[in-house]
This record gives structure tokens, sequence and C-alpha cells, in this order.
């Protein structure tokens, strides 16, 4: 029985003996990895604001708020600028770079392998970045010059229709940045191709019976032309007066005392006598 007690107590010894080495020993690699982080974020940090402020003498931020790209960037987050980004692009590359390596000092090869598929991902993430926020861009002077046009001629609906270009624009910018950037959108297109096929479609069919009679009366009064002038004395159903204007969808009849408006699809779905042709006796 003694014999058995020595025996786990020798066991016990030893393996505190072989716990206490192996701590003593991974200690040192453990305060390594530590300094090799406290180092890094040291560097990393003092490197960060030489970029920035190596940036703002060459007044990067200026020359691309020039092409609007501040009002873009207040979108995110207001006081960002691309100087702070590209500083604290910098900063964070460091500091993976600086925990890679206190993760192989500590042999943690998950991690080590983890960061550089990240590391070697970026330059891909960095152009999938870049062809995003130029895309926005263009689709923003896009949508500006599609307002401007379209308000200039007066169409209704002008913003409406700016908005919904620079949206269809954007899906279509976001879907592409993430094909560089390795996403498989092929579900994504398929929903948004049904969806917008969708929207079209009821969009066409609603505007066709919205405007069959703009339409309607847009013909008649081209085929009418040729047939009715303004200064013609002409009798449509009940009413009777002197055709004083014509333009592209309605009629002007002025009658004794006042002027009565009708479709021009009249013209041609009634009959209609000429009473006299004033132009024609002046």
């Amino acid at each position: 029985m003694e014999e058995t007690l020595y025996r786990i107590q020798d066991a016990l010894m030893k393996s505190f003996e072989n716990f206490g080495t192996a701590i003593a020993n991974y200690v040192p690699i453990i305060i390594s990895a530590l300094v090799i982080l406290l180092v890094g974020w040291i560097i990393s940090k003092i490197l960060s604001k030489l970029v920035l402020k190596a940036l703002g003498m060459i007044k990067l931020d200026d020359i691309l708020n020039k092409v609007g790209l501040d009002k873009m960037l207040a979108k995110i987050k207001d006081g960002l600028s691309a100087a702070k980004i590209l500083s604290k692009a910098v900063y964070y590359i460091l500091m993976l770079l600086f925990i890679t390596s206190a993760a192989q000092v500590l042999g943690w090869d998950m991690i080590t392998n983890g960061i550089a598929s990240f590391i070697s991902y970026l330059p891909t993430l960095s152009v999938a970045l870049v062809i995003f926020v130029v895309g926005v861009y263009i689709a923003e002077l896009i949508k500006n010059m599609i307002y401007t046009a379209a308000n200039s001629i007066g169409v209704s609906g002008a913003k409406a229709i700016a908005n919904i270009v620079y949206y269809l624009l954007f899906i279509f910018i976001a879907i592409t940045a993430l094909n560089q950037a390795g996403v498989d959108t092929n579900i994504i297109t398929s929903n948004i191709t049904l969806i917008l096929g969708s929207i079209l479609l009821a969009f066409a069919i609603s505007y066709g019976f919205a405007s069959r009679n703009l339409v309607s009366n847009l013909l008649s009064s081209y085929y009418g032309k040729g047939k009715f002038t303004e200064g013609q004395r002409i009798r449509i159903g009940d009413s009777e007066g002197t055709i004083v204007k014509i333009d592209s969808i309605s009629v002007t009849l002025q009658q004794k005392d006042q002027q009565m408006v009708f479709p021009s699809r009249r013209l041609v779905e009634e009959d209609v006598i000429i009473l006299s042709q004033e132009k024609e006796q002046e």
C-alpha cells in the first residue's frame, strides 16, 4: 500500500515538475510575442501619422474633393477623408504583419496562415473597393446630369427618374464589385433580374393603359393637321365655333363668349362639319 502511494506521489511530482518546466520555457516566448506586438503597435502608430502628414502636405484631400469625394465619404461618416482612410489602412496592414510575426513566435500556425491568406486577398479587395467607389461617383454624376437635363425641359418627376437611374446603376456597380471581390453573385443577379423585369413589366403595362388616351390624341392631332387649321369654323357634335389653336393633344374652339377645349381624337372619331375656311377667305 505504501509502495502504491509512493508511486502516485512520484507521478504527481513529475507531472507538476514537467508542467512548471513547460511554463518556464513558454514564458520567454510569450514575452517575446508581447514585445513584438508592442513594438509593432508603436511603429504602426508612428508610420500612420507620418503617412497622414505626408498626404496632408501634398493636399490629397483637396485634390479628391474637387471631384466630389468628400460628399461621397460624408454619406458614410462625417469627417471621413481619403487621407484618414489611407493612413488607417497603413496602420492596420502593419499591425497584421506584426500579429503574424507574434503568432509565428507562439507557434500558432492557424492564425499565421489565416492572416497570410487575408493579406494576399487585400489587393483583390482593394480593386473591388476602387471599382465600387469610382462607380458610385460616376453614377452620382449621371444622376445629376439626368436631373438637370430633364428639369431644364420641364419633365415632371425629373428627380424620381434620376433617382431610379442612380439606384439601378448602384445595384449593377455593387454586383460588379462583389464579383471582383470573389463573391458568387449568381443568385443575387438572378433575383435582381427577376425583380427588375417584374417592375419594368408592371410599369410598361400601367403606363400603356394610362397613356393610351394621350397617344390617341397625339396620333389624331398628327393625322388631322392636314384637314383642320386655325381659323376654320367647324361643327362637332352639338358644338360650333372657330378653331383658334391646335396643339399636340387638344383643340381650342372659340365660341361666342367662351372657349371650348376638347381632345384631338374627337376630330377623327366623330363627324366634323367644316362651315367656313376663314383663313382662305382672308
